[in-house]
């Protein structure tokens, strides 16, 4: 054999091994703390994957339904629960793909979330409740509602994602993204590498928060764990979003809902009036509610405004 061919398989094999040990690596160090224990929930066992969810409190049932990444889980509502569950039955839910749930090697679609969604009310709340969705989710709870009018109660969006963003459907160009992050050591490597602790931070102080200074360590640590949670599956749920597979086109079920819509949005956020004026623009019948000092999580970032804020429009009408 020469000499070339011998360093070349040493290279390929020692690169192979060293992609294997830091993925290894990452899966064990990043969920060594446990910081997101099921000890205060259940599991929901549903036809996709186990769904972790707790329930809280009495009254009106309220469900929370965090952002869609892997990095995401319910501790997006952590600080929000308490000032709610005095009035109210709060179920959050990890949604598949997310924390404490299950993470199947399939494509994610906003489809098979509004079959969960869906689901999970009829199966585990069994009543109808008041819905609280962050940013991308809220297009689960639009498509949700297009199928069936009565799921809900009052609807409530923080911060939704841009009408003409959902649009981005699958391309040749997504749908290579997609299969790259699917391969079974570089796509977990490069998934990896684009979830490092250092990634997480910046998104904390570039997206998710105003005040950077309101950042936790354990808030970080909390989206590292949960991005990393069942040996790295979570770059399933990723190479999905790459792939424009959680998209979809919301105007038209915008416009069929027959019932008061409240959307809660951050200032910090460039263009986001415009981005809710959109939402109006398609049913008039939406209340846009202002919010300041925060970005995208003002769940975590103002708890005690944005609870205020919903338990002041969970409370309107009633009597």
């Amino acid at each position: 054999m020469k000499k070339s061919t011998k360093c070349f398989l040493f290279l390929t094999t020692a690169t192979v091994a060293g992609m294997y040990a830091y993925n290894k690596f990452v899966a064990s160090s990043a969920t060594r703390k446990n910081l997101l224990t099921t000890k205060d929930g259940d599991f929901y066992d549903w036809k996709q994957g186990k769904v972790f969810y707790t329930r809280q409190g009495q009254g009106s049932p309220i469900l929370l339904i965090h952002d869609i990444n892997p990095a995401s889980s319910s501790y997006e509502w952590n600080r929000i629960i308490k000032r709610l569950e005095k009035n109210h039955t709060v179920y959050t839910i990890d949604l598949l793909g997310c924390g404490r749930s299950e993470k199947p090697q399939i494509t994610y679609t906003n489809y098979l979330y509004v079959q969960l969604i869906t689901a999970f009310i009829k199966d585990v709340i069994k009543d109808k409740p008041d819905i609280v969705a962050s940013n991308l989710s809220a297009s689960f709870v639009i498509m949700a509602n297009n199928i069936d009018k009565d799921l809900f109660n009052k609807i409530i969006f923080i911060n939704p994602v841009s009408v003409k963003k959902l649009e981005i459907v699958p391309d040749d160009i997504s749908k290579c993204r997609q299969r790259i992050f699917e391969l079974p050591l570089i796509g977990t490597f490069i998934y990896n590498i684009l979830s490092n602790p250092v990634h997480i931070d910046r998104n904390f102080r570039n997206k998710y928060f105003a005040k950077t200074n309101l950042i936790s360590s354990k808030m970080e640590d909390v989206y590292y764990e949960s991005a990393h949670l069942d040996d790295n599956k979570g770059k399933y749920l990723y190479s999905s979003l790459l792939g424009n597979y959680v998209n979809i086109n919301i105007a038209h079920a915008l416009k069929k809902i027959d019932h008061p819509v409240y959307l809660i949005g951050s200032r910090g956020i460039k263009n986001n009036i415009h981005t809710l004026e959109e939402y109006r623009k398609l049913n008039s019948k939406f209340e846009i509610y202002m919010t300041s000092n925060s970005n995208l999580y003002p769940q975590l970032e103002s708890p005690e405004n944005i609870a205020t804020l919903i338990n002041l429009i969970l409370k309107q009408d009633e009597a």
